[in-house]
């Protein structure tokens, strides 16, 4: 989501709605992502703030579960 040109978050917010979402989660990744402490309380402030402006990064949920899948598909 933070390199991604997500067409959905395009039509949903437009070009400052793409811009916030790609700078949000920059941001959460500079903070050390999953890894840091309380990262989902910081996780749900994202998710809120993304209702709310009712942005939904769907292009970048299927890539993710597309990439899940054929990762799961490779021979180990």
């Amino acid at each position: 989501m933070a390199e991604l040109d997500d067409t959905n978050l395009l039509h949903r917010g437009g070009g400052e709605g793409l811009r916030f979402a790609r700078r949000a989660a920059r941001g959460f990744l500079e903070e050390g992502g999953v890894g840091a402490e309380e990262w989902q309380d910081r996780a749900l402030a994202l998710h809120r703030a993304f209702v709310a402006a009712r942005l939904s990064p769907g292009g970048s949920a299927d890539l993710l579960a597309v990439t899940l899948l054929l990762d799961s598909l490779s021979p180990a």
